[in-house]
């Protein structure tokens, strides 16, 4: 991009003007020499008195000369295929609450059964055993023995962990010594266990060994054609700390206006995995950080930045929690009743949270991440600053939210629809507004940060959001690349 074509979008910019898709296209296709500043310039002069803060193709057409106009040509060329978006889960249609007491008691049990299955399928956890045949066998020998539950207490004294483990058949109290001890304190509540078992002094039982479900390490599936799938997460349109010009940088660089046409060519999908909005009545005292306080206003504002996406790009959307839809897990797709023009857009698919898709064949899971806070609360040793680090505790567990009453609210479902089956190539999730990179186990964990600034709630927690700064997969191989939206450092980032 030449040094005159970035003074002209500063200037814009500067005076609170965007430059849409197509007028850019005029702009960076006009003959070398040409002042582009003045151009802006003179449309931003001619637009004076009005509300419309775009400067658009007919706006740019109406300050240059006519014969420039032919020499125009199209920017970008698109290379490959455009892609489809194959989903392989959505909880929306499959939600069936069921009365409290009986759907979180029928939750947990499923959660057990398949959490049991996951477990089984290692070579070394084939042979477990309930918690009723273990107390059968009182007074006889336990070493090697297994068992497998949720585990539902945790207590810790004089470097000694206790640990209280559920399954349908009962419970039972495990001690671990100084060597598990460590091990136990970094399993989140109400996760599935399985403990090998040795008789202790008297009636305590100690474990040998303490594992969690985990991911196997393993070879992912790649695309067979170079491609790239944007990140993203928590644009919080309709907040005053929403970076609009950010954001705009960012729709341009798609359009192919800001140069980098070998990645931006072979980009086809977008995904934006919850917060796409702002909301209404999240949190007290909301309403004052808000630039818009309609919800179907927020959305019509992200509608009309995200159909400024090429169309042979498909782009997915699923909720977080500032978007409206039950804040208990799992989420459905947002309704189209709040949504309507983000619905009318054809290259846009609506998913809930979480949401399994295949892209290329890549098999992406997708999870707005609330249940981050409770891991990175209650686990040692993580922090808000590098989230990759909690997801893998999340990996480990084999589901999304494995805590119970905590901040992040379960729904009484029928089934556990956030126990992690299959295994994604890509995890991707968001909420904590910082970016994060990290291979764990053939899987690759993105967060992928944010595009709202910090807000008074951030900065009283010490919180420092990443903003602006994209994560792009090459499909083909899963490296990242990274690109800064920032009007300070726009180009490849390395944070």
């Amino acid at each position: 991009m030449s040094l005159e074509l970035t003074n002209a979008i500063s200037k814009a910019l500067s005076e609170g003007y965007q430059i849409d898709g197509e007028a850019f296209g005029v702009i960076s296709g006009l003959p070398p020499g040409t002042d582009i500043e003045l151009l802006v310039k003179n449309a931003i002069r001619r637009k004076a008195g009005n509300e419309d803060r775009v400067i658009r193709k007919a706006d740019i057409e109406q300050v240059i000369p006519q014969e420039l106009l032919a020499t125009q040509e199209p920017v970008l060329r698109i290379s490959g295929e455009a892609g489809e978006i194959e989903v392989m889960s959505d909880p929306t249609d499959q939600i069936a609450p069921a009365e409290a007491d009986i759907g979180f008691k029928k939750l947990f049990q499923d959660r057990y059964w398949r959490l049991l299955g996951i477990a089984r399928r290692r070579p070394d956890s084939r042979n477990i055993s309930n918690i009723e045949s273990m107390k059968a066998m009182k007074g006889q020998k336990l070493d090697k023995m297994k068992i497998a539950g949720l585990l539902s207490q945790r207590n810790s004294k004089h470097g000694n962990v206790e640990l209280t483990i559920d399954d349908p058949t009962g419970t039972a109290r495990i001690q671990c010594n100084d060597e598990f001890a460590a091990i136990a304190m970094k399993i989140p509540l109400d996760s599935f266990v399985v403990a090998e078992l040795s008789g202790g002094k008297g009636s305590q039982i100690y474990t040998t060994s303490l594992t969690m479900p985990d991911v196997p390490s393993r070879k992912p599936v790649t695309s067979s054609h170079r491609g790239y799938t944007v990140l993203l997460s928590d644009l919080h349109i309709g907040s005053k700390m929403f970076l609009e010009e950010d954001f705009q940088r960012f729709i341009l660089w798609l359009n192919g206006k800001l140069g980098d046409l070998d990645i931006v060519s072979r980009v086809k999908y977008v995904v934006i995995a919850g917060d796409l909005i702002d909301g209404i009545g999240v949190y007290p005292g909301q309403e004052y950080q808000l630039s818009e306080r309609n919800l179907k206003k927020q959305y019509s504002l992200a509608a009309q930045l995200i159909a400024e996406i090429p169309k042979h790009v498909k782009v997915l959307v699923s909720p977080g929690n500032h978007d409206p839809v039950r804040q208990a897990l799992p989420q459905p797709a947002i309704s189209v009743d709040v949504a309507e023009q983000l619905y009318a857009l054809e290259n846009v698919k609506n998913v809930g949270n979480p949401a399994s898709v295949k892209l290329d064949g890549v098999n992406f899971l997708v999870y707005h991440g609330r249940s981050l806070d409770d891991i990175i609360a209650t686990v040692p040793n993580l922090s808000y600053d590098r989230p990759a680090a909690a997801m893998q505790v999340l990996l480990k567990s084999r589901h999304l939210a494995p805590m119970y009453g905590k901040r992040t609210a379960l729904a009484p479902e029928l089934r556990d629809m956030l126990v992690i089956d299959p295994v994604p190539d890509v995890f991707h999730s968001g909420h904590v507004h910082a970016i994060d990179v990290l291979d764990y186990r053939g899987t690759l964990i993105v967060n992928s940060g944010t595009f709202q600034a910090q807000t008074p709630f951030q900065a009283n927690m010490g919180m420092e959001p990443t903003c602006s700064i994209v994560p792009i997969v090459d499909l083909s191989t899963l490296a990242v690349l990274k690109r800064s939206f920032t009007k300070q450092v726009f180009g490849p980032s390395t944070t």
